[in-house]
This record gives structure tokens, C-alpha cells and sequence, in this order.
């Protein structure tokens, strides 16, 4: 399952976990491939997201997940369980510095789709904001 083919991706987010959280989710078709020991999910955010007209990339391993936003968003995130990340987070009203600190994840992936979990500590330009929950779902559409 080298080759992309066709998927349904449905993302899930709880931000702000701990005081009860603002949910989102949203479905879209996107691409989903195996890239040797590691998945690759892709597909183009939306208005929902406040994100419309970036491309989100996501490539999960048994033990990291690593996210990439370009587009009108630019970003790159890593989860590696007990390893606090720092990054650029760039958006049409500037830039600032995001960490990340992930406390729970769950990456069940094989060439049928699955699922990725991830609870995180997020902060902003070094100042904690709270924790946030993001999961995705990924099904291959088989024509």
C-alpha cells in the first residue's frame, strides 16, 4: 500500500480539555498511504478549522506522530511521548513559538485505515495555555 489512495479523515479536537474544552470535528477526503514502517495521512483544512487554505500532512510511526502544515498556515508539530517539542507556528497575523508535551498517545494504524490519540500540554511563546486532545481517523474509500 505504497501508493495514496482515496480516504475518508475525520479529525477531532478538544481544546482546553481540562476545563471541560471547546470540541471540534470535521470529515474530509483525504489520501493515505504507507511509507515503509511509518503512515501517511494528507488532506486540505477548512473554514471549520479557521485554517481554509493550508494542506495538513500527518506521518505516524508505532511512536511518533509529526504534522505538517503549509499553506496559509505554516507549521510543524512532533508528539513523542514524554518529549517536550518546541516550534514555529507562522499564520497571517504573525508568528510565535509552540510547545508541545505529550502526556497519552494511542497510534493504531495498519493498511485498513485507524486511528491516532494524543492528549498534550500545549503552551504559547513558553507560557502554558492548557491541554488539548486531538484525534484522527482515517478509512480508505475503496472504489
Amino acid at each position: 500500500m505504497d501508493e495514496a489512495q482515496k480516504a475518508l479523515v475525520t479529525i477531532s479536537g478538544l481544546h482546553g480539555a481540562e476545563q471541560g474544552g471547546e470540541p471540534i470535528q470535521f470529515a474530509t477526503e483525504g489520501k493515505f498511504s504507507r511509507r515503509g514502517q511509518a503512515f501517511k495521512i494528507e488532506y486540505e483544512e477548512s473554514e471549520l478549522t479557521g485554517m481554509a487554505g493550508t494542506k495538513t500532512t500527518i506521518i505516524a510511526n508505532s511512536k511518533t506522530v509529526a504534522m505538517k502544515r503549509t499553506g496559509s498556515v505554516e507549521s510543524y508539530l512532533s508528539f513523542s511521548l514524554g518529549k517536550k517539542q518546541h516550534s514555529y507556528y507562522n499564520t497571517e497575523f504573525g508568528s510565535f513559538v509552540v510547545g508541545i508535551d505529550p502526556y497519552e498517545m494511542e497510534i493504531e494504524l495498519n493498511g485498513f485505515g485507524g486511528r491516532i490519540h494524543i492528549g498534550y500540554n500545549i503552551e504559547l511563546d513558553h507560557a502554558p495555555t492548557g491541554t488539548n486532545v486531538l484525534d484522527v481517523m482515517v478509512r480508505p474509500i475503496f472504489v
